[in-house]
Order: C-alpha cells, then sequence, then structure tokens
C-alpha cells in the first residue's frame, strides 16, 4: 500500500499566517485554506482507494519546523506546496522529510520559479525530487501510478542517478464538474477564516475557506502568469464547474463544517455572467446563508447581476483596473474607458458590496503621466479600498521577455533574485521604464499610494464617517472601545503624515 502524505509548510511569522497559492505569497492575519493541496488530496483519495493518504497543515496548526519533525509519519511521497518569494524556506519540508527517510520521494508543487527552472532548481536544492510542471490534479496521480519508472509520468523534471530528466507536457483538466469536493476531513477546518472588509483599508476576518470553481482566464494580462507557459498549468481556455456543482460544495461545507465565509478564487469570477447569475439564484433557491467574495474585471459585471449577487451574500468584489491610463490599459488587456470603471464602482457599492480596487505600475510604458492620470482615477472611483503594487517580470511572462528584448531589466538573474527575495513585497522598482529610472518609478510609487491614501481617509472621515462604525461593533467594554480609538488614530496619522 502506497503512504502518501501532503504539507503544507510552516509560517515564516509565527504570528503571522502565510497565503501561500500559485503567484501569491503573503502574511495574513487571517489562516488561509489550502485549497490547492485540499482539491489533490481528495483526487488523489478517489484515484487511489487503497493508499494511505494524509495531509498536515503545518501554517494552520502553527507548528515551527522542529514540531513538523516530529509530526511527520514515513511515507512513500510527500508532496509540499510553495510560492515564489518563500520557495527557500518551504524546501526545508524535503530536507526534514530526506532526514526521517531518505528513500521518500518529494514532490514539489510551485507554479511561478521551480517548472520554468526545474534542473536548476533540483541543483540547487537537492532534497527535492521531483517538481510539478502542470496541473497538480493531473500529474500527481501519473507520478504515484508510475513511481517505479517515474520517466511515464507526463509533466514532471525529476531528479536521476545523473542528472535530470524531463517528461514533457502533461494534459489539461476538461470536466472541472468531475473533481470531488476537497478534502476537508483530512483539515482542521475550526482554524480556517476569510478577510472581509468592513471599513476603509481594514478586514473583518470571519470563519471561512477559499474555493476555486474555474481554471484559467483567456485575457492574458502580460504581467500575469497565466497563459505565459504550459508548465505552470495554464492554457488560457476557460474552464467552469457548472453552478449546480458549485453550489452543491458550497452547501455541503456549511451543512458539514459549519462554514459560512467563502472567498472564490477564481482569477475571472464573472467571466460569463450567466454562470455567475445562475449561481447567485442557486444559492437564494437553497436559501443558504453565507457571506462572499470573489475576483473579477470592472467590464464583466451590470446592475442586475450585482444586485443578485448581493442577495445571494456577496460582501466584496476585487477588481482588476490596473492603470489609470486608458491607452495604457489596452496594453493590460483592459481595453475599456474610465467611465465603465467609475460606474461599475458605483453600481456596486450601491447593491451594497464593498469593492477593492487593484491597480499596477511600473510597466515599461509608465511615465509620469499615466502615474498622474492613476492617482486622478483612483480619486474618481470612489471605491472601499485601493490596492496599488509595483509590477514584477516573472519569468515567461509577456512583461518578462519585453523587459530584456528592450534591455530595462536592472537585475542580472532573476531566478537568484526570487530564490533569495520576497519580491513583490513593497516598492522596491527590478526594472526601470522606457520614461522612468527604478529611483524614479519608486519615488513614483510611493507618491501616488501616499496621494491615494490620503485622498481616501479624508474623504471617508468627512464624507462617511459611519463606515468606520464596524471597528467598533466587537467592543466589549470602554477599555477596547479607547483601545481602538488610539489604533484608528495612529493609522489616520501615518496615513496622512507618512514622513512623520
Amino acid at each position: 500500500m502506497t503512504t502518501i502524505l501532503l504539507i503544507n509548510p510552516p509560517r515564516i511569522r509565527p504570528d503571522m499566517a502565510v497565503l501561500r497559492d500559485e503567484i501569491c505569497f503573503q502574511d495574513v492575519r487571517y489562516i488561509p485554506f489550502p485549497l490547492r493541496i485540499a482539491q489533490l488530496a481528495a483526487v488523489l483519495r478517489q484515484r487511489f482507494p487503497n493508499a494511505d493518504i494524509s495531509l498536515l497543515d503545518a501554517n494552520a496548526l502553527n507548528l515551527n519546523y522542529n514540531m513538523l519533525e516530529d509530526s511527520i509519519p514515513e511515507a512513500d511521497v510527500v508532496i509540499f506546496q510553495s510560492a515564489a518569494g518563500i520557495i527557500k524556506e518551504d524546501c526545508t519540508v524535503a530536507s526534514i522529510v530526506k532526514k526521517i527517510n531518505p528513500a521518500t520521494k518529494t514532490v514539489l508543487i510551485e507554479t511561478v520559479i521551480s517548472p520554468i527552472f526545474a534542473e536548476r532548481f533540483l541543483a540547487d536544492f537537492p532534497a527535492v525530487d521531483i517538481v510539478v510542471q502542470g496541473q497538480p490534479e493531473v500529474v500527481v496521480p501519473n507520478i504515484i501510478e508510475n513511481l517505479s519508472d517515474l520517466s511515464k509520468a507526463k509533466g514532471i523534471t525529476y531528479r536521476t542517478k545523473t542528472g535530470c530528466a524531463h517528461t514533457g507536457t502533461a494534459p489539461f483538466i476538461q470536466d472541472m464538474d468531475a473533481l470531488p469536493f476537497m478534502a476537508y476531513d483530512m483539515l482542521p477546518m475550526e482554524k480556517y477564516s476569510i478577510g472581509v472588509l468592513d471599513t476603509p483599508m481594514h478586514e473583518k476576518i470571519i470563519p471561512g475557506i477559499r474555493m476555486r470553481t474555474t481554471r484559467d482566464c483567456p485575457y492574458g494580462c502580460p504581467f500575469c502568469i497565466i497563459g505565459s507557459h504550459p508548465h505552470r498549468g495554464y492554457d488560457r481556455k476557460w474552464k467552469a464547474m457548472s453552478p449546480k456543482r458549485v453550489v452543491d460544495e458550497i452547501e455541503f461545507a456549511i451543512r458539514e463544517w459549519g462554514i459560512w465565509g467563502f472567498f472564490f478564487w477564481d482569477e475571472t469570477y464573472t467571466y460569463d455572467m450567466d454562470r455567475a447569475r445562475a449561481i447567485s439564484e442557486e444559492i437564494i433557491k437553497r436559501r443558504l446563508r453565507l457571506e462572499w467574495r470573489c475576483l473579477t474585471r470592472l467590464d464583466k459585471v451590470d446592475k442586475s447581476l450585482l444586485e443578485l449577487m448581493s442577495r445571494s451574500g456577496c460582501r466584496q468584489i476585487e477588481y482588476g483596473l490596473e492603470s489609470g491610463d486608458p491607452e495604457h490599459r489596452k496594453q493590460l488587456h483592459k481595453n475599456f474607458p474610465d467611465s465603465v470603471a467609475i460606474d461599475a464602482v458605483c453600481q456596486t457599492r450601491k447593491a451594497g458590496i464593498k469593492v477593492n480596487v487593484d491597480m499596477i505600475i511600473g510597466m515599461p510604458w509608465e511615465n509620469r503621466h499615466s502615474l498622474r492620470k492613476t492617482l486622478e482615477l483612483a480619486k474618481k472611483l470612489n471605491a472601499d479600498n485601493i490596492h496599488l503594487t509595483m509590477a514584477f517580470p516573472y519569468p515567461a511572462t509577456k512583461f518578462f521577455e519585453l523587459v530584456k528584448e528592450e534591455n530595462l531589466l536592472e537585475i542580472d538573474d532573476i531566478y537568484d533574485l526570487m530564490i533569495k527575495q520576497r519580491v513583490r513585497i513593497g516598492a522596491k522598482a527590478f526594472v526601470r521604464t522606457r520614461h522612468l529610472s527604478s529611483k524614479e518609478l519608486e519615488e513614483g510609487w510611493k507618491r501616488v499610494r501616499s496621494g491615494i491614501n490620503k485622498y481616501y481617509m479624508i474623504r471617508k472621515l468627512v464624507c462617511e464617517p459611519a463606515s468606520f462604525f464596524p471597528l467598533f461593533s466587537s467592543c466589549r467594554n470602554p477599555g477596547e472601545v479607547f483601545h481602538v480609538l488610539g489604533n484608528g488614530a495612529r493609522r489616520v496619522a501615518r496615513t496622512l503624515f507618512p514622513g512623520e
């Protein structure tokens, strides 16, 4: 009988959990449900009913590496996940596994670095035996079926006696409805939570999980890893679970595990607006009580859909807008005018849904004019939160190829950088643009971010003071009220006077 163990590695900081999933790696106050390995565990259990399969979420249980070592049983295969930026730390898992039993096969699931630089990665991390290059639900079962001859397992690069071997491209999932429900019973379900905006620049934490009901995104934004390389497990062909399949799993999670918060971790949840309507209608029809949030595009919603989503429990939408310059947005595959963005945010808030808008600066065409346009549009949106990030040239993306071709990259070895540093943390620019140096870009990022934060803080304090009231909802005595007031005053001061 094959013994399989799946691991979500420990936290980087003991006081903060880690969100590690594909492009994302963040220290967060909530405890993220590890949907990628929860789905994989369910698939493995379905495919190999006689195998001994277990899942250990060290992140949720707050196990450090010493505690993890004491908790790991001997296994034939250990599968662990990671994310770019923390991969060096996470590979400690493989070292511990090899210390316990050198014969155990160690399998890494990570989407950004290891699939593109697989041979170099295996040379640098000798405790890792196999790098997944494709969708884990397809590739990992191939590994288990072919442990005795890994050359037959499509979608991997693996260690051999003389070096490394690559087995070619694996197929992609075609039928999302065929996926089993995630392996909730293998996880400490009482631990998991999600964040939902309740006041400006603040999220409340509620019990909940992340779910992925679709795969891929057809838009192919130049900075995004989706569609950039087949080894990452994307083919830009959007696939989706049926509305009934989605709501069946939601209902199961509510009934069996008491979950009432859901974060749909889909790249473009409302890409098919009719499907999004049908999911909300099914939730309402079944009288399910839940709060949920999603990610999508500003040109993929309308008034009736937003009202229906709100009735079904949607409390927050994260929109990708990227730039305040309409001409630059065309190059970012967001080809719609400012008026569409402004109206979508307005209609979303009127429906009772909080709005977070993602914007990004640092693409090759960025200039002082576009920075100013981004600040101006951010102010006009009147969103609940604006998240401004610095563009990062992930290898094999269109953005990366462009900055290499135009000699705009400020670093010689992007692999080495991403192994050693937590990139995309803060405002560090690793590129220059056609018009701005990296220093000017960093200064521009800080200036735009400070301008957005000051504007929204003042606007909310003056025009919408009631929007801060939820901060006091959990206060149980005057001391806690004064504590919230003190924290709020400090946050206002930092926002309005960042240099003080």
